[in-house]
């Protein structure tokens, strides 16, 4: 056996122990031996791991426990641990897990039971308890250890009394009472133990004894927990006292071979003759039903016999995206597998109605398993008891619909592993599949392909195929979404003489989408799915998940829905831990979903209607968006300082103001943030824009320049400056205005457009005009440049001459900076290359003597092609190669793809044209990546350079 989890946690290979002795990488692989042979999400993990809170580290701190796990296991095992998707899963062949081994023989021992096999059924049971070294998963620590070895912990104990009514039913009484003697004291409250050690000793002629253990379990009931005892045992003190013939043992049956006769219960034996009809409660599944292989397999494997784990699964998702259908489809297709019937129950849990109580489902479960009414146990837990003993040794399915959590379903659940179980919930019942095992099959959205399908289905294959179009975008405005789809079809059906155009353009207006998606007297429709869904939510819950509503991009981050969620008080860069929760409490009922570690988007659907509610007044409204704006513009800012130190930065004018440091400590950093957000950020922007807040419009555009430039997303920058542009000048801010006309002509520059020259010299008029002679001379260098790049070498020299005595006059070494290794390019290129040489020089030692990291390797890298050009090919090289490192490390795409280029000249001079071509062949795919103009030369230079041209 290679893995024990029945006691300390062990792993052997060929027969030899292996140590595992990180904790954290032993509670990984507990975790994965619990779930052997099914895939483990990393999200499964985390939650497994850190419970409610988990570090920002948490998904990879995960890969880090697994991938150093499979390094420190022997070949034969490290190779059973494999990725799959976004998770893992452990193979763990048949023999090979005791935990799978000891249920394995309990199921085995109790069909032997049912069918008279006494002797063998006792021999198998203590095989299986003989696997058990102590408590199960003994220094494991995490917070799924408790609840699953508490899991197991139950089954062992049910193994124990399985094992004390065979020694029983055999007429082994005395020689079972220092075992259950032993269990007693283990377990002082539990009340089976105490009946069952009170009958062996009656049985045994120790009246008094039996009479004492009854009297010693009353006392500490009452003193631990103030508790009665129950009426079973009470009865039993009862017979004793009298001496009652009943409790004198009946000659057990012969053994018989009929299968699957339950084993037996107390005070009630289940009907299974074949006067009983076998249970069939399956609802048909609803029209439409299209897709979902992958789920589908994921339930089939559950049959694998030698899968070893929990047959249930959790089948999770939003409202509407048809989780009861999938397991109505899968069950119909499998109804052979469970010859003794399927039930099947809605629980309720996200409707109007009180959720099932789950005693009521217990009492209708056992009827359909043919107890009589009037033998169903009052008491939960005998009527759970009983409904497990029913459930024993049969192959049934157990459909458990809607279900609204985990205490829900806890007691309804068989403890047969011949049973399989599907449970369906808008929420992720995570403790469900921590506890248990269970497989969590979570429900997204139908693919644009499979939507028009499921149109098709209903409505009409040929009517939906006649428009092809107009049915793939009224499937789009349905995201996807199986209920919104199936109402949509209906309505189709309903008036054959609407065109599919037609319903798709009255669902196009926001406004009118999800009056759209529901039928006239139906109370199935999209928004009153949601209504249910709500109202399981606390007030805050509730509150946060319309103000996110409010947000335009395409996912959040738990900081920035703080800023939403606060009443009064500063801006954070952090989210308070209510905010977190409320976030995680939205993703488990699937109101959000978790895209991305901290990162939580809403489906469009899911956003119309939480704008609808009158929850919100428009001040709250308003004064919420304000929030957010001024977070955006906060940290926007912020990030660009740290992409560009001691650049320009425009003063913010905010209504809420900040508090604490900002979450960036270097360029890295903000450059991720901007990654993440930049879809946040324009979309923002044209809310803004929309909403006439000005102030908002000019000062996130001013937020972005430096990480577009960058990230060369010329486009993004040319609409957004723009926009900036314009919504400052309707403020009248002349200035602001400029500074973003100099954007939006470094954004046309940077593609060596002449549409650039406009716009610089409408800025340089502005500044000129309001005395500001730095920022004057900073548009008169670009607009220099721009000559530079449009080929006009000898107007660009002019200007950058004129721009590099201003430069000087003005006593700005940033400016200066700028000047030196612009007129240096220009000079260069003119063929006078050791006035280049002069002045890159000097401009190398103005941005070190500034500290200015960044402007020091982009002038080494101009200093370098300068060197190439004056023949000092090897001195050139070098600066080049060290300019590109540091371009690589910056991820500036434009300075790579420029170094490359001097690269490659240099070592085409240096007679190295392989090494050239490399470098040149990158330098195109880098350039062509960005859209740059320059990507043409470098491919000219590339093709001359081929073999066959040389």
């Amino acid at each position: 056996m290679n893995y024990a989890i029945l006691g300390p946690l062990e792993v052997r290979s060929q027969g030899r122990p292996v140590e595992v002795a990180r904790p954290r990488r032993r509670a990984v692989l507990a975790f994965l031996l619990l779930h052997a042979d099914r895939r483990v999400s990393i999200e499964q993990l985390v939650d497994a791991l850190w419970s409610e809170e988990p570090p920002r580290t948490a998904r990879a701190q995960v890969h880090t426990a697994v991938s150093t796990l499979r390094a420190g296991l022997p070949e034969d095992l490290a190779g059973q641990l494999s990725s799959e998707g976004a998770g893992y899963r452990l193979h763990v062949p048949e023999g090979a897990l005791d935990s799978a081994e000891f249920r394995s023989r309990l199921a085995r021992a109790r069909g032997l039971a049912g069918r008279h096999q006494s002797v063998e059924a006792v021999r198998v049971l203590r095989e299986g308890l003989g696997l058990w070294r102590g408590p199960a998963l003994t220094g494991v620590d995490a917070p799924f250890a408790g609840p699953a070895g508490a899991q197991l912990e139950e089954e062992r104990f049910a193994a124990h009394e399985l094992l004390a009514d065979l020694e029983m039913r055999a007429g082994r009484h005395q020689e079972l009472v220092p075992e259950l003697t032993a269990l007693s004291n283990q377990y002082p409250a539990r009340e089976s133990i105490a009946e069952r050690l009170s009958l062996a000793l009656y049985r045994s002629g120790r009246q008094a004894d039996a009479l004492a253990v009854v009297s010693a379990l009353r006392k500490h009931l009452a003193k631990e927990y103030g508790l009665d005892l129950g009426r079973r045992i009470v009865e039993l003190e009862g017979a004793v006292l009298r001496g009652d013939p009943v409790l004198q043992p009946a000659p057990e049956p012969a053994a018989a071979p009929a299968p699957r006769a339950p084993a037996p219960a107390p005070q009630a034996s289940p009907r299974t003759g074949s006067d009983l009809p076998l249970p069939a409660q399956l609802p048909r599944p609803p029209a439409g039903f299209v897709g979902r292989a992958a789920e589908l397999d994921e339930l089939s494997r559950l049959l694998d016999p030698s899968g070893g784990g929990a047959r249930i699964a959790v089948v999770n998702g939003p409202a509407g995206v048809g989780k009861t259908a999938l397991a109505l489809s899968w069950a119909h297709s499998r109804l052979g597998d469970f010859p003794d019937g399927q039930l099947f129950v809605d629980l309720h849990g996200y409707d109007r109605a009180d959720p099932e109580a789950p005693g009521r489902v217990l009492e209708r479960f056992l009827i359909a398993l043919g107890i009589p009414g009037y033998q169903v146990p009052a008491d939960p837990a005998q009527r759970e008891d009983l409904y497990r003993s029913c459930m024993a040794d049969r192959r049934v399915l157990l459909v458990l619909d809607n279900a609204q959590d985990y205490r829900q379903v806890r007691s309804l659940l068989p403890g047969s592993a011949t049973c399989l179980t599907l449970v369906t919930s808008r929420g992720k019942l995570g403790g469900l599949v921590a506890e248990t095992g269970a497989a969590s099959v979570p429900l997204g959205m139908l693919p644009l392909e499979e939507s028009v399908e499921v149109l098709g289905r209903i409505a009409g294959t040929d009517r939906v195929a006649a428009t092809p179009e107009a049915a793939r975008d009224l499937a789009r405005l349905c995201g996807g979404l199986p209920l919104a789809l199936r109402i949509s079809a209906v309505r189709l059906v309903e008036d054959p003489a609407v065109p599919v155009s037609g319903l798709a353009a009255e669902l196009t207006p926001e406004e009118d989408r999800l009056a759209g998606l529901g039928l006239p007297g139906d109370d199935h429709t999209v928004s009153r799915a949601l209504d249910h869904t709500c109202l399981r939510l606390t007030p805050e819950q509730n509150r946060l998940f319309r103000l996110l509503g409010l947000h335009p991009g395409a996912s959040i981050g738990p900081a920035a829905a703080g800023a939403l969620a606060e009443r009064d008080g500063p801006l954070r860069g952090t989210a308070a831990p209510l905010v977190r929760q409320a976030l995680r409490a939205l993703d488990t009922v699937h109101l959000l979903d978790q895209v991305a570690q901290d990162r939580y988007a809403m489906h469009d659907l899911v956003r119309l209607y939480s704008r609808e509610s009158e929850l919100l007044t428009a001040a709250e409204r308003d004064a919420a968006l304000t929030r957010l704006f001024d977070w955006y513009i906060s940290v926007g800012s912020a990030a660009q300082v740290a992409v560009n130190p001691g650049g320009l930065q425009l003063p913010n004018d905010l209504r809420t103001l900040w508090s604490g440091p900002m979450p960036f400590t270097d360029n890295d950093s903000a450059l991720d943030w901007f990654d993440q957000e930049l879809a946040n950020l324009t979309a923002l922007i044209q809310l803004a824009a929309a909403r006439d807040d000005h102030r908002v419009v000019w000062q996130l555009a001013a937020a972005l320049p430096r990480y577009l430039m960058r990230r060369h997303r010329l486009d993004t920058m040319v609409e957004t400056q723009r926009l900036g542009e314009d919504a400052a000048l309707a403020l009248g801010d002349e200035l602001a205005a400029a500074s973003l006309a100099v954007n939006l002509a470094i954004a046309f520059s940077m593609r060596h457009d002449p549409q650039a020259r406009e716009p610089y010299e409408r800025a340089i008029a502005v500044f000129v005009r309001h005395g500001d002679l730095r920022r004057a001379v900073g548009a008169r260098l670009n607009l220099g440049n721009l000559e530079y790049m449009l080929g006009r070498l000898a107007e660009a020299a002019v200007i950058l001459a004129e721009g590099t005595a201003a430069a000087r006059e003005l006593g700005d070494d940033y400016l200066l900076l700028r000047a030196l290794g612009a007129l240096g390019l220009a000079r260069t290129d003119l063929g006078e290359h050791e006035e280049a040489r002069e002045l890159l020089t000097e401009a190398l030692a103005v941005a070190e003597a500034d500290g200015n990291e960044q402007m020091v390797e982009t002038t080494r890298g101009q200093l370098a092609l300068v060197l190439v050009r004056l023949g000092e090919y090897e001195e050139g090289l070098a600066l080049g190669r060290q300019s590109l490192a540091a371009a690589r490390r910056d991820g500036n795409p434009m300075r790579v793809g420029h170094n490359l280029d001097e690269i490659g000249i240099a070592l085409a001079a240096l007679g190295r044209p392989a090494e050239a071509r490399e470098a040149w062949t990158e330098a195109a795919q880098v350039l062509s990546a960005i859209g740059s103009p320059q990507a043409e030369l470098v491919a000219s230079r590339l093709a001359s350079s081929a073999p066959d041209s040389e």
